[in-house]
């Protein structure tokens, strides 16, 4: 069982909204992995948890509802990097052993995510040991900057490597690792596939499932993909670019792409800000075209859309009839009513690239198969 793309997506609405217009063929293929959200003040204060003993636990239930909804049948990942390690639910259980078994409840198989960043935390370390594996196709191994750090000495590396697979009684057969490279943006492609490389190396001989690389090129602000308002730019999937060299390279590792969708892993999906630029995040050819509109303040997003959804709808890298997303920009830039808002383009712009990346890696596979053949592409 090995996916064709694993993307790490919020646990969040427009995420759902997204997964649910995904096509069959191509949610066949795909394992996301959702990283679910702190339920920060600003969540607890919502009217459904306001008067509830329980808001972790509530949140956490909705979140299993929401992935078993979406992705009924099929498999998903499932981690909560960004809570503390040791974070529990009011009754004192992990937070992430109460989220397995909730998720489990729901009709969708779900892959344990093991972080090696938080394996020195005893807690962690402890609630991770203690899941119940026996319906678990596999076990993934999340690698972030701790472990890119540490294969600079192999020893260490192989050492918290080894450990894990022993505390939790897994072989490497049972288990895949996704090398999450995070936050791409200020970052030389030459020191990422340094980095990742060097990783990859000192894994190639433990017999993985598979290994996925991971990382984001979107900037957390729109600007800063943008600089000029009102206007269009292109920002280099780095991601793309590295995952391609490497599967040249290591061509003998099952190596799947991974990226964080169309917003990056530091982009600020629980703040809302009233000056939100309208914007498209179009995915391309190892890039992503980016219409930029200015703040929606005022204005409103049903009068900006149109003209940034053309710009789009007129540019040479727009695939009419794509997706449910690429539809509703020919719809847009039409002038035709559609849903505005800023989770509802994050939902189209997701539906869009989903499916754009899962046959762009299929092309890119299928050349390199047709080379081998000694078939002429």
């Amino acid at each position: 069982m090995v996916p064709m793309y694993l993307p790490i997506l919020k646990s969040l609405t427009s995420e759902y909204e997204a997964s649910k217009n995904v096509d069959a063929a191509h949610a066949a293929v795909i394992h996301p992995l959702f990283d679910v959200p702190v339920i920060n003040e600003n969540r607890q204060k919502a009217k459904k948890y306001q008067n509830s003993l329980t808001p972790v636990s509530d949140y956490l239930d909705e979140v299993a509802a929401n992935i078993g909804k979406y992705w009924k049948g099929d498999v998903v990942l499932v981690d909560a990097f960004n809570w503390a390690p040791d974070a529990t639910v009011e009754t004192g259980e992990h937070a992430l052993a109460y989220l397995h078994a909730s998720l489990n409840g729901q009709d969708v198989t779900v892959v344990p995510v093991v972080g090696y960043d938080r394996w020195d935390d005893q807690i962690y370390q402890l609630a991770m040991r203690g899941l119940d594996l026996s319906h678990a196709p596999y076990v993934c191994f999340r690698l972030e900057a701790s472990a890119i750090e540490d294969a600079a000495e192999p020893d260490v590396f192989h050492d918290r490597m080894e450990e894990m697979l022993e505390d939790m009684q897994l072989s490497p057969a049972d288990c895949a690792v996704l090398l999450d490279l995070g936050d791409l943006t200020g970052k030389p492609l030459m020191d990422i596939t340094d980095d990742a490389t060097r990783v990859l190396e000192l894994l190639r001989g433990y017999g993985f499932r598979y290994i996925a690389t991971a990382g984001s090129s979107m900037p957390k602000s729109i600007d800063l993909a943008v600089k000029k308002k009102d206007s269009t730019a292109k920002v280099i999937r780095k991601e793309m670019l590295l995952w391609q060299a490497l599967r040249t390279e290591f061509s003998g590792i099952p190596l799947v792409f991974g990226d964080y969708g169309v917003r990056g892993p530091s982009s600020n999906d629980s703040i809302r800000n009233p000056h939100a630029n309208a914007k498209i995040r179009y995915t391309c050819d190892k890039a992503f075209l980016v219409s930029r509109g200015h703040s929606v303040k005022g204005e409103g997003w049903a009068a900006q859309m149109p003209k940034v959804a053309a710009e789009i709808a007129n540019s040479k890298e727009f695939l009419p009839g794509f997706s449910w997303g690429d539809q509703v920009i020919a719809d847009c830039s039409s002038g035709l009513p559609v849903k505005n808002g800023h989770p509802k383009w994050i939902a189209y712009d997701t539906s869009h690239h989903l499916a754009f990346v899962v046959e762009e890696v299929r092309e890119f596979e299928r050349v390199p198969a047709l080379n081998t053949s000694g078939a002429t592409p």
